[in-house]
């Protein structure tokens, strides 16, 4: 994806205010994206009780989660982590979900991809 390369000149002419409302410059936010792959195909309570657990792992660490569904039963997913609050996730937060994930025995394989702005920034895979 090219970037416009008036972008950044658009970005200095706007006021603090306006930028922390566009959430770009010093206000952007950062996430991304998680692919799992289970070991069984998941369906119903089980993939109901995964998903509670991975909920209240991500609200203990200030992240919340968006995506993660898909056509029953599930042998694939992803979605998108960031931050419950403003601010971006980080290096250290990829690592403890994909940590987490993996020590889970319903889950195959997890893997994150690189930080990206959360307002802007999302590449879909198809493009």
């Amino acid at each position: 994806m090219q970037k416009n390369p008036c972008a950044n000149c658009r970005v200095r002419r706007l006021s603090p205010r306006q930028r922390k409302k566009q959430r770009v410059a010093e206000f952007q936010e950062l996430s991304f994206e998680v692919d799992l792959v289970f070991a069984s195909p998941m369906d119903g309570e089980p993939y109901d009780d995964f998903l509670s657990a991975f909920s209240n792992f991500l609200d203990g660490h200030g992240l919340l989660a968006g995506g993660f569904g898909g056509r029953m039963p599930l042998l694939e997913t992803g979605g998108i982590v960031a931050r419950a609050e403003r601010g971006s996730a980080g290096e250290a937060d990829i690592e403890t979900v994909v940590t987490w994930l993996r020590a889970r025995p319903e889950v195959k394989d997890a893997k994150a991809s690189h930080l990206f702005d959360a307002w802007y920034g999302y590449e879909s895979k198809a493009a």
